[in-house]
């Protein structure tokens, strides 16, 4: 009966039981739909799976537009936009390319324009933008070679512009493999023909001008290919052939033996033969001196020295009187020496009987 009377409490545990469990199902149930997200909101994993999509896809757009300009302003804004990208490595690189040939690209430019222009002020601005260059030690020797080039050119022009022998024969010793040295040699030659050929002419002129055997004969001496050498020995023995038959005759054998007497009874010792040359040498000098500078001998000269009458005359003594006559008239001319007459001093009758 005990047993009887407690199966309706245990039927009721039982019971409570089920409801307690059934409870506590429902409200784990309840819990986990808490928990789950609903439909209309994604998972985060799938969030940040699409955010990383597109930003890949953003910096693979950017990169191919930075690809199809393919300039250094397009790779630097992308690293600028995507410093993390994809690419950024790639675009670095790119840009030191393009800097690169751009420098490569000027540097040919600035070469070509210096060529092109081809002055030594044009290779030395060259250096001076280019230092590292790849034409630079090609530059420096333009600059050399070009400072020379404009100064031949500049000296030669200054050499035609002055147009003397002096001017041409300074760019030869300054130039000496200058572009216009065979033409400076030809220019030179030509002008000392043509100096030749005056300094000839006038003295040409003088020896005509003078008229005396003396003169033509310093012309030949001078001029000894001259244009009038052929002319000037024809004067010149012509008027020595007419001195001559002009110019009074004397016996210098004859004197000359009376005037090595006379000293032989001055002096006393004896005659000698060599005295005799030695004078007779003297006299025929004296002659030819005379008959060379007869026409520098005014007519009044010639006919107060030239004497024959007088006792033992000689060519010695009449060159003496003539040339002093002659000095002595130059020296009137002088203006320090005044205009009064001059007049050579009187000889000793008793040397000269004949007087002068």
């Amino acid at each position: 009966m005990a047993d009887l009377g407690q199966q309706p409490n245990r039927k009721r545990s039982r019971v409570f039981l089920a409801t307690m469990t059934l409870a506590a199902v429902a409200a784990v149930a309840g819990l986990s739909a808490c928990s789950q997200p609903s439909d209309s909101q994604p998972p985060t994993a799938q969030r940040q799976a699409a955010e990383e999509q597109a930003r890949r896809d953003t910096d693979e757009k950017a990169w191919a537009d930075a690809e199809k300009t393919g300039t250094v302003a397009a790779y630097t804004s992308y690293l600028q936009n995507f410093g993390s990208g994809a690419h950024v490595a790639e675009a670095s690189q790119r840009i030191v390319s393009l800097n690169e040939q751009a420098r490569k690209d000027a540097d040919e430019k600035a070469w070509a324009d210096a060529e092109k222009t081809g002055t030594a002020a044009a290779y030395m601005a060259y250096i001076q933008n280019f230092g590292g260059g790849a034409h630079v030690a090609q530059a420096r020797q333009r600059v050399t070679e070009q400072t020379r080039k404009e100064a031949d050119e500049k000296a030669w022009a200054d050499a035609v512009r002055a147009g003397t022998l002096a001017a041409f024969t300074g760019y030869i010793q300054k130039f000496g493999s200058g572009a216009h040295v065979a033409e400076a040699r030809q220019r030179v030659a030509a002008l000392e023909d043509q100096a030749r050929k005056e300094e000839d002419e006038k003295a040409w002129a003088d020896a005509l001008r003078a008229g005396t055997p003396s003169a033509f004969t310093t012309y030949i001496q001078k001029f000894g290919s001259g244009a009038h050498v052929a002319e000037a020995r024809q004067r010149a023995a012509a008027l020595e052939t007419q001195g001559r038959k002009e110019l009074p005759s004397i016996d210098i054998k004859n004197t000359c033996k009376a005037a090595a007497g006379a000293m032989v009874s001055l002096m006393g010792g004896t005659t000698t033969e060599q005295d005799v040359n030695a004078c007779l040498d003297s006299e025929q000098k004296a002659r030819d001196q005379i008959v060379k500078d007869r026409a520098t001998y005014s007519s009044a000269d010639k006919k107060q020295c030239m004497r024959t009458g007088v006792y033992l005359p000689s060519y010695v003594e009449w060159l003496t009187c003539l040339e002093m006559e002659r000095d002595v008239r130059k020296m009137e001319r002088q203006p320090q020496f005044g205009t009064a007459p001059w007049s050579l001093p009187k000889v000793n009758p008793a040397i000269n009987s004949a007087g002068r």
